[in-house]
């Protein structure tokens, strides 16, 4: 019988992987970094308030217990928490939509689409849905 063949080296010898040191606030250096990092935190609020949204949902299934929790939302801290919710989606779609260019790179023949074109294509459209929205709340209402 034959012995398989094997190819293990056997080496005497270890390297060392460097491991560059990152300090905590390496984003704080540059301020590109800083904005990609303010961004995506922003994205962190805006889970954290949609969460908060469908627990208001599943609070509204109680007819007894919503009233006095919706008068809870008129509160202070309730508008302000609001208002960075409001502040923390408007950063987060701005810059959505500023870098939405550079991501979807179109093409109308062997010519590119200006970036500008792109972006104000998607602005017009926000606008145009924030205006409908509010058309039927208040149509609603």
């Amino acid at each position: 019988m034959s012995e398989p063949l094997t190819t293990h080296h056997s080496s005497s010898t270890k390297t060392k992987e460097y491991v560059r040191p990152m300090p905590v606030m390496w984003w704080l250096k540059k301020w590109a970094y800083a904005k990609f990092m303010i961004r995506d935190l922003t994205s962190v609020f805006i889970a954290a308030y949609c969460v908060f949204l469908l627990y208001l949902m599943y609070r509204a299934q109680d007819k007894i217990a919503f009233p006095d929790f919706y008068d809870r939302l008129q509160t202070y801290p309730s508008l302000i928490l609001h208002g960075v919710a409001l502040v923390f989606a408007l950063i987060h779609s701005v810059t959505f939509f500023n870098l939405t260019p550079r991501v979807m790179v179109l093409f109308r023949g062997d010519e590119k689409v200006p970036e500008g074109i792109i972006a104000g294509l998607h602005y017009a459209l926000w606008l145009a849905v924030s205006a409908t929205l509010f058309g039927l709340v208040f149509w609603l209402v």
